[in-house]
């Protein structure tokens, strides 16, 4: 195994990412660890959550726009205090693009990737349904975009997108009221049930979605664990987010790393104190031992 310093590129054939420390380095998408006895385990992420409504950085109940909290009128903050407690990714929605369809804070997309630093990785989603709009996004420095509407109602999209950047550049968002797939800034409940779209997903070449159970999300009450086990029962790496609210969530979240959980977002625990990022990214790889 190669050595390499804190901070250094880790890179391998299809992507790049960086070390967290001489003990980390990159294979496929995720990094891998193998600690003081070299043996090898994967490290769960634990990702916060920067949501962008008018340029600021908010939190939505159920993503309800009525229900709105305002915690930074500069979303640079919370992106740079995430960076300094060891954040290696950050998941940045833009609320007003999956409320009208069209990206409305590109500017600040842009600050924040800057300000993140080449150590911290952005994915972005919110109203990204186009091939254009893919491409402007990724032109903004982030990592990987995320295709929430777009998945259920336009898979000719998702395909195509799929042939031109490649699997690890596009991530699909499964968001769920009670089983049911909810689109268009979660304003729109369909019939489809989450489990049937993310079978679909993966029949379609997808390797990685975001599954958001919108019954939890900013209710600090607790994730929905046992709609994530179905969920991850079709073999795609998963990303679960909501009702994460506690350190003990976290390594709930941790423990089921072996089924196909490989993250979680974290947001108004974070942004209310409730979570420590710092002891949230240590308690996840210390459940994984």
């Amino acid at each position: 195994m190669e050595n390499y310093r804190r901070g250094d590129a880790c890179v391998a054939p299809t992507t790049t990412v960086y070390c967290l420390d001489e003990r980390f380095f990159q294979l496929g998408s995720r990094p891998r660890y193998f600690g003081n006895n070299l043996k090898e385990r994967f490290i769960l992420l634990v990702i916060p959550a920067v949501d962008l409504l008018g340029g600021q950085a908010v939190r939505l109940r159920q993503g309800k726009k009525t229900e709105q909290t305002t915690y930074f009128a500069d979303p640079v903050e919370p992106a740079r205090l995430f960076a300094g407690a060891g954040a290696t990714l950050l998941h940045v929605v833009d609320l007003d693009g999956a409320f009208e369809g069209e990206s409305r804070n590109s500017p600040s997309v842009r600050r924040i990737v800057e300000a993140a630093g080449p150590t911290v990785k952005v994915e972005l989603g919110g109203g990204i349904r186009s091939l254009e709009a893919i491409e402007r996004s990724l032109a903004l420095g982030v990592i990987r975009v995320i295709l929430g509407t777009a998945a259920l109602t336009d898979p000719g999209l998702l395909t195509e997108a799929l042939k031109r950047f490649g699997s690890e550049k596009i991530v699909a968002g499964v968001d769920a009221v009670d089983g049911k797939v909810a689109i268009r800034g979660w304003e729109q409940q369909t019939a489809t049930p989450a489990l049937e779209l993310a079978g679909q997903l993966a029949r379609l070449g997808l390797q990685r979605i975001i599954y958001t159970d919108i019954s939890t999300d900013g209710m600090l009450g607790g994730p929905n664990l046992e709609a994530l086990k179905k969920i991850c029962s079709v073999g795609l790496k998963v990303i679960a987010s909501g009702g994460i609210a506690e350190m003990e969530h976290v390594r709930e979240m941790a423990r089921l790393e072996g089924l196909g959980v490989e993250g979680m977002i974290i947001g108004k625990a974070l942004y209310e104190g409730r979570i420590d990022l710092r002891a949230a990214i240590e308690a996840a790889a210390e459940k994984q031992k």
